[in-house]
């Protein structure tokens, strides 16, 4: 007789052989599997291989064109910011007639006129610039360059300035450098879809390196603003201003020289205009003939009551600027007496003139800008 009883479904069942059931169905689910799945991929690790290398040369592709226009727009970023490219009005330009400038001309002295416009186009640039550099703020970065560069390529266009195809290039590697993020853009503006996390440019796939070079990185992007910045600020000579004597707009009031019989051989002068803003130790003037004849160069202050000045006629339509730099100018030095009655008396180089202030001719430079509300309203003419 046995004396054992008999085993129920509901007598429990022993821990280690409840784990090793466990363990042969988790087996045989893996074998099952397996079978299912046929033979593993013997590529499927130079795919995953060829496909990161694939994405990390894109991203230096990337970086090389993002890196290049941020170099471009950090350049004429400063070049404005620091009133270089574009200059600022002065009184020795001021005898020049609206039909003698060429298009360029017209917009540089609109944008010489205005140090807020040639400010904030330069601060929109460098910041762009700036933005392009590090690898969280690219796609702002983009967005403000593309921008930019759109308004540089239609100012071009519009004022015929001989830059026009580098603009467009500008334009189109800001839109390349846009390119990753566009999808979100998209979404953003036609407000289709959820707008997901955006790309992140990794140069480095390898987390020890990416983490040297996320440290490397921002140093080096900060030491090529400086190194830019230095070196397009030092491409401009030192500013400053006098406004004393002889500075202004000048009319002839008295000539001892004899008038030619024809007006068109009449070689004395009419008006001269001397600049206030010194760039180095020179500042713009021009000098308008009686035949009509308008010279323009520069003059600089040899002492307080001498100038001397360099005078050349204007650049002709088709001549190289090789040329124009090169072609022979006229020498002459001045001596100018400030007489009580406030003109003056200048002599020299056969000249015995008496200049009077030209209001008139200064109206441009007197009224500047301001907040308040004027006497006399803003006019056009």
């Amino acid at each position: 007789m046995n004396d054992s009883a008999p085993t129920t479904p509901s007598d429990p069942v022993p821990p280690a052989a409840a784990a090793a059931a466990a363990a042969d169905a988790d087996a045989d689910a893996d074998a099952d599997a397996a079978h299912a799945a046929g033979p593993a991929d013997p590529y499927a690790a130079e795919k995953k291989l060829g496909r990161l290398a694939a994405v990390t040369l894109g991203w230096w592709a990337h970086g090389g064109v993002r890196l290049l226009l941020a170099v471009v727009l950090l350049y004429y970023g400063v070049a404005k910011l620091v009133f270089g490219q574009f200059g600022l009005a002065d009184t020795g330009d001021a005898l020049i007639a609206h039909g003698e400038m060429s298009p360029m001309g017209l917009l540089w002295r609109m944008a010489a006129f205005s140090p807020l416009f040639q400010f904030l186009s330069g601060l929109a640039e460098f910041g762009a610039g700036l933005a392009l550099l590090w690898r969280r703020t690219v796609p702002l970065g983009a967005v403000i360059g593309a921008a930019s560069m759109s308004l540089v390529l239609v100012l071009n266009l519009g004022y015929d300035v001989m830059v026009k195809t580098p603009s467009l290039v500008y334009l189109i590697m800001s839109l390349i450098v846009l390119i990753p993020w566009i999808p979100r853009l998209a979404r953003a503006f036609l407000g289709h879809g959820a707008i997901g996390r955006g790309p992140v440019p990794r140069l480095v796939p390898w987390r020890p390196l990416e983490r040297v070079t996320n440290i490397l990185g921002p140093i080096a992007a900060l030491a090529l603003v400086a190194l830019v910045s230095w070196g397009v600020s030092s491409m401009y000579p030192e500013r400053s201003t006098d406004e004393s004597v002889p500075a202004g707009v000048w009319a002839v009031q008295e000539d001892s020289a004899e008038p030619a019989g024809q007006l068109a051989e009449d070689t004395r002068w009419s008006a001269i205009a001397f600049g206030s803003t010194i760039e180095g130790e020179t500042s713009q003037v021009q000098l308008r003939r009686a035949d009509g004849e308008l010279l323009a160069g520069t003059y600089q202050r040899t002492d307080e009551s001498t100038v001397q000045l360099e005078l050349g006629p204007l650049r002709e339509e088709g001549q190289p600027v090789t040329d124009y730099l090169e072609q022979a100018t006229t020498s002459l030095t001045l001596s100018i007496d400030e007489r009580s009655d406030g003109t003056l008396h200048v002599t020299g180089e056969g000249q015995d003139l008496v200049l009077t202030p030209d209001d008139s001719g200064t109206t441009l430079y007197d009224r500047g800008f301001s907040w308040g509300v004027r006497p006399d309203d803003p006019f056009n003419r």
